[in-house]
């Protein structure tokens, strides 16, 4: 009868102790590396978002200095003013212009900053500065840039471009 007790313990099959804690590691270690996976998944997911914000805020910025007119033109009843060059270190201010309140106008001659409130993003500040190159022909800097601690620098955008005047007609200024 030993013998037959014997043979039915060494018989048994299962898992031992060792065999169910690697297991055991080898799954933790696989969750830990998807978490990490959703996590970097979701701060490049707000960091796009923050981009895409600015990205469009610096558009606009620009559309609305390009939409100034060039010089001081005589037609309109109240003379329309004319664009001043910036004072040094102007795109690196940090910007006081509430640009949610529409009568503010921020982007106008003679400011230079400006932030705004994104819903689901945060405050956005955007600087730009003017420089004049000669009497008809103007440099534009526009910067914007996230104030969220996740996406600072990492959702900037920043453009430039270059506007000239060569029509007498509609006001410039004589070379």
């Amino acid at each position: 009868m030993s013998t037959t007790a014997t043979r039915a313990r060494t018989d048994e099959s299962g898992f031992t102790l060792i065999e169910a804690l690697i297991a055991i590691v080898i799954l933790a270690v696989g969750l830990i590396a998807v978490a990490n996976l959703l996590v970097v998944g979701a701060t490049s997911n707000t960091v796009g978002n923050h981009s895409t914000n600015t990205t469009t805020i610096a558009t606009e910025t620009m559309e609305r200095l390009r939409n100034i007119p060039f010089a001081v033109s005589a037609s309109p009843a109240p003379p329309v003013p004319q664009f001043t060059a910036s004072p040094a270190g102007a795109i690196d201010e940090i910007p006081t212009c509430d640009d949610n309140v529409i009568a503010n106008n921020c982007v106008r001659p003679g400011n230079f900053q400006a932030f705004k409130d994104v819903p689901g993003v945060g405050r956005v500040n955007t600087t730009w500065e003017v420089v004049q190159i000669d009497s008809q022909t103007l440099f534009f800097r526009v910067r914007s840039e996230s104030t969220a601690a996740l996406a600072r620098r990492r959702a900037r955008a920043e453009f430039t471009t270059i506007r000239s005047c060569t029509s007498f007609a509609l006001g410039c200024p004589p070379s």
